[in-house]
């Protein structure tokens, strides 16, 4: 680099040197500038040198043709007024001093003077044909004229030679002097270029082992080694770039001991979430076995009350028509005996019905706490899942959403049955009530029969009686229908659950998949990381 800016700085002044060779004073362009000049006053005198009048004046002597004598005549008339152009020109060009007073003050009064002469006495002559006349006014006093205006012309060429000639000294004093400081200013930045030269070289080689060092550090942790340290020393960019691989070379070994200890501990979260969610997979499962045992259960229950509530307002119909009957007459009192045992009868089976609603009830009561411990249990893993979702940072977050779902199905677990809970103790209160009713009931009956044979004397009291049970089987069908309603709602919280299980049951199939896909991507990084060596500390 520095070679090429030494050529570059000694071709640009071998160029000065030759520009300013060709245009110095006496150089080959001012050479032939003034050649050309000099060609030219040659071949075509100014118009300041009244020599071209001068010499039509000696021709206007001579001439005797008129057309002839008109053309020269008009061609002096013309020469004349160039002068006086050209004069103003160097009247205010020229400063004061000897050639202004040769050029515009001496040659001008001798040209004026010949030029009136020529334009008044000699033009008449010649117009006139006084050939002796204008002979004789070419000859003396235009003649006259014309050598004093001439001895001032080449006074002032002599002054304006002398003139040039003394700036062309100055010209080539300044020059001489360009020069000398042109090769003095090269000659200092040519020291200037060796001394950039050499301690750029030294930088450049200080730059180049440093830049060895970087690049021998870089290539070995590339490969996988990150126990390279880099000697960091100087406070220059170089020095700045080691400092910097350093850091990084630090910085991932940290970074990869870290993960190391993470991937172990990711993979044994993994093995655990693996068996929790296979535990979790058995229990939704027996959770839906429960579930589905429950929903028969309440089927039945609402079939049974159905069948209660149909012999109830069976039970209904015969007390009113019994009613109708004892207001009828005293002649139905057989009638009305058979009716009783009748009514007897079906009361023992309502009492029985009553007593399997019971036991139904209490079965219910069983599975609702097994569905209970479930959704604890499911709840309690759900928080452990989430637990370890967040130990695994990034690679947890669709754990974390899985948890979030099973914990969120297991709280809506919990209060399905909770609810059931709250029905079926709604229906045991009915039914208790129900079977104390239905026995007080059948106690009545049972002394309504062992008083029939007495009827006729307590005729009276019998339809009262009856009325009152007609009354009584009238609650009792109330009780039925809201016990019917209440199987009804356990139907309906029963098939929620059961949807709420297949959901529970689909999430932790998913919680399975996403814990596969974390053990595969913990394989995967371990088996990158293990390429990596650190140091044992």
């Amino acid at each position: 680099m520095v070679t090429v800016l030494i050529v570059l700085f000694l071709a640009f002044a071998w160029v000065s040197w030759r520009s300013i060779s060709s245009v110095r004073v006496n150089g080959p362009i001012y050479e032939s500038i003034i050649e050309g000049k000099d060609l030219i006053a040659d071949v075509l005198p100014p118009p300041e040198y009244i020599i071209e009048s001068y010499l039509l004046v000696r021709e206007l002597a001579d001439e005797s043709d008129p057309g002839r004598i008109d053309s020269l005549i008009s061609r002096s008339r013309v020469l004349r007024r160039e002068y006086d152009i050209r004069h103003a020109v160097w009247d205010e060009a020229l400063a004061p001093g000897p050639m202004r007073s040769a050029m515009v003050e001496r040659s001008y009064v001798a040209a004026v003077a010949f030029f009136e002469l020529r334009d008044g006495e000699f033009f008449s002559a010649i117009r006139s044909g006084d050939r002796a006349r204008a002979l004789a006014l070419a000859t003396g006093d235009l003649r006259r004229h014309y050598e004093a205006h001439r001895t001032a012309i080449d006074e002032t060429v002599r002054l304006a030679e002398a003139r040039n000639r003394q700036h062309e000294r100055l010209a080539q004093s300044e020059l001489e002097s360009a020069t000398a400081q042109l090769v003095t200013l090269g000659l200092v930045v040519l020291g200037m270029a060796l001394g950039i030269g050499f301690v750029a070289r030294e930088l450049a080689r200080r730059l180049v082992n440093r830049m060895r060092v970087a690049t021998d550090a870089a290539e070995r942790v590339a490969s996988g080694d990150l126990t390279v340290r880099v000697d960091a020393e100087g406070n220059d960019e170089s020095g700045a770039l080691l400092g910097a691989v350093r850091s990084m070379a630090e910085s991932l070994e940290g970074l990869v001991a870290r993960v190391k200890r993470s991937s172990v501990e990711l993979m044994s979260t993994a093995t655990e979430f693996a068996a929790t969610t296979a535990s979790q997979e058995a229990t939704a499962a027996g959770f839906g076995a429960s579930s589905s045992q429950i929903a028969a259960a309440v089927k039945e229950i609402s079939a049974t009350s159905q069948e209660l509530l149909s012999t109830m307002e069976d039970v209904s119909r015969v007390a009113n028509d019994a009613s109708d009957l004892a207001d009828e007459g005293r002649a139905s009192i057989h009638g009305l005996d058979q009716t009783m045992r009748g009514l007897a009868g079906a009361t023992g089976g309502i009492a029985g019905k009553h007593a399997t609603i019971r036991d139904k009830a209490g079965d219910i009561n069983l599975v609702v706490t097994t569905i209970t411990k479930v959704a604890d249990q499911t709840h309690l893993l759900s928080v452990n899942a989430a637990i370890e979702a967040e130990k695994a940072g990034e690679h947890g977050l669709g754990f974390l959403v899985l948890a979030r779902e099973i914990r969120r199905l297991a709280d809506q677990t919990a209060v399905s049955t909770l609810n059931i809970e709250q029905i079926v103790r709604q229906m045991q209160t009915a039914v208790s009530t129900g079977v104390s009713e239905m026995e007080r009931f059948t106690h009545e009956v049972q002394v309504g029969v062992s008083t029939a044979n007495d009827v006729g004397l307590r005729f009276a009291g019998i339809i009262e009686q009856v009325k009152g049970i007609s009354r009584r089987f009238e609650e009792v069908g109330e009780g039925m229908r809201s016990q019917n309603q209440g199987a009804k709602q356990i139907d309906d919280a029963m098939r929620s659950l059961t949807d709420g299980a297949r959901q529970t049951a689909a999430s932790v199939r998913e919680f399975n998949l996403a814990t596969e896909h974390l053990r595969d991507a913990i394989s995967g990084l371990r088996a990158e990381i293990t390429r990596f060596r650190v140091s044992d500390g």
